[in-house]
């Protein structure tokens, strides 16, 4: 599987969780908040590895080009 694939369906998921927890985040404890702030840590790595994959794939195709 490629990296930018699991990336993406990574990142999909931990965005329906993570707007799951937005939802009901006046509801939640403060553990729950802990594993909110968590979440939103590790959806924003996957952001950060999502945009340097897709940088990367640019960066060879512009050099395969030239």
């Amino acid at each position: 599987m490629q990296p930018v694939k699991f990336l993406s369906y990574q990142l999909m998921a931990i965005v329906v969780i993570w707007l799951g927890m937005l939802f009901f985040f006046k509801e939640l404890s403060e553990s729950s908040k802990t594993i909110f702030y968590i979440v939103t840590s590790w959806m924003l790595l996957l952001i950060v590895l999502l945009i340097k994959e897709f940088a990367k794939k640019r960066k060879l195709n512009n050099n395969r080009g030239e």
